[in-house]
């Protein structure tokens, strides 16, 4: 079987982002030689070497940040990384220290976004060492999912130097959303909509998150794309699914995921909503599980029915999914999360929907991941925006067994139909296979 060379510019194969996991699953199987990454984003921290081990460090004069953050931030060498398992393992951990830099980059980068210069400073470029590196790799396809302006630039760049395929593939509807609000912000939002068209039109393969996302994208900039989300390794999930949908003693709801933009509200409505039905049902208990802790304690008081809980390897995810008593997929609905989440399909989805355990949707109903649910019927969906409507639902979730698992049984099938990874995955290969 034939496999394209690919070279994936900005996301790394990780277990931890959407983007990660993502291509973790669609690349899976692919000869590790015909594989490499080359990011700007750190790659000393959870990178997955089970499907690609080799990864070129981008930067800035041989440095991660540009100056003058980089007088400030940790230095981190650029170029070309040896990458094994046991180095992930501790580039991981000794990674994890650096938090103490958050507070100041960040404060850093709200005043280059406000002053509208940050787009001067991070201007990655094709360096002699990189552009060495690239002819000896030597790619069929040049594989990317953006999301910033510095990385369609460079991709751009790229392309005119190579003469090789693009393929890009949207995660997210970031061209209107990513510029940041500042001085500029006009100015910059002209120049990300002016530069991502002009790289599409030299864009041999467009790829889109979702059919939602596809038929907008046709419309707004006139590309045809296909659909690819992330796939479900059948023999990996379905073991664990759950099988009993009697009411357990101690209710469990269960979040998986980021908190910030666009879901950050949505999590705080579904935590006061449990400690309303908690009043009734004191063993109820919503967990929430994340790795932004910080950020969690922000919206919400934890509690004996609303808690946090420490993220699970990856592997342990079946296993997680399925001892939950119902699954939630949030949504903010002020317009600006509707406009970033409307084409949106989260990297969850597929994963809660093999799992065997229901799904509560909470969400606008302008956005394709509600439509889909609403739809198909895979989910308990809820798309008023008040305590009454979400309280109603978990109570009514935690009443009717038959619902539960109704819900559950669709969800399940339809991913056992359409999101099998044996079937994805041989449909990505060859989408590439038409385009070197």
């Amino acid at each position: 079987m034939q496999y394209p060379k690919i070279l994936i510019i900005g996301q790394s194969f990780n277990k931890k982002s959407g983007g990660g996991v993502t291509i973790s699953n669609l690349f899976t199987g692919w000869p590790k030689d015909r594989l490499a990454v080359a990011s700007n984003a750190n790659l000393l921290s959870g990178i997955d070497t089970s499907v690609c081990n080799t990864y070129y460090q981008l930067g800035y004069n041989g440095k991660l940040h540009p100056f003058p953050l980089n007088l400030i931030l940790p230095k981190i060498k650029c170029g070309l990384l040896q990458v094994n398992e046991t180095q992930q393992q501790n580039a991981t951990s000794t990674a994890s220290g650096s938090g103490k830099y958050k507070f100041i980059y960040n404060i850093l980068l709200a005043l280059l976004n406000f002053f509208g210069v940050y787009n001067l400073f991070y201007k990655l470029k094709i360096t002699k060492e990189f552009k060495g590196w690239l002819i000896a790799y030597n790619p069929d396809v040049i594989y990317t999912q953006l999301a910033s302006l510095e990385l369609i630039r460079f991709v751009s760049d790229i392309k005119d130097h190579t003469k090789k395929p693009i393929a890009i593939h949207m995660m997210d509807d970031w061209p209107l959303t990513i510029n940041k609000p500042g001085l500029l912000y006009a100015y910059w939002q002209n120049v990300i909509d002016r530069e991502f068209r002009k790289l599409l039109n030299k864009t041999e393969l467009f790829l889109t998150i979702s059919d939602a996302m596809a038929e907008e994208y046709e419309k707004r900039y006139g590309k045809k794309s296909l659909p690819f989300h992330n796939p479900i390794d059948i023999g990996f999930w379905k073991p664990q699914s759950a099988k009993d949908y009697s009411a357990t003693d101690n209710f469990k709801i269960l979040y998986a995921g980021r908190i910030g933009f666009g879901i950050a509200q949505s999590i705080a409505d579904i935590a006061d909503a449990v400690n309303q039905v908690s009043k009734t049902n004191k063993k109820l208990q919503f967990q929430i599980q994340t790795a932004d802790v910080e950020e969690l304690k922000k919206l919400v008081t934890f509690s004996n029915h609303v808690k946090w809980v420490q993220p699970v390897a990856y592997n342990q995810l079946p296993q997680k999914f399925s001892e939950a008593d119902l699954l939630l997929l949030p949504q903010d609905f002020d317009e600006k999360s509707v406009r970033f989440l409307k084409f949106s399909f989260p990297t969850k989805v597929s994963e809660y929907m093999i799992s065997g355990t229901p799904i509560l949707v909470y969400g606008d109903d302008r956005t394709g991941l509600t439509k889909y649910a609403l739809k198909e019927k895979w989910a308990y969906v809820v798309t008023n925006n008040n305590s009454t409507s979400l309280v109603n639902a978990i109570y009514e979730l935690i009443s009717n067994e038959a619902l539960r698992k109704s819900l559950a049984q669709t969800a399940q099938n339809i991913a056992l139909q359409r999101e099998d990874a044996t079937i994805v995955r041989e449909n990505f290969r060859k989408t590439f296979m038409a385009i070197q």
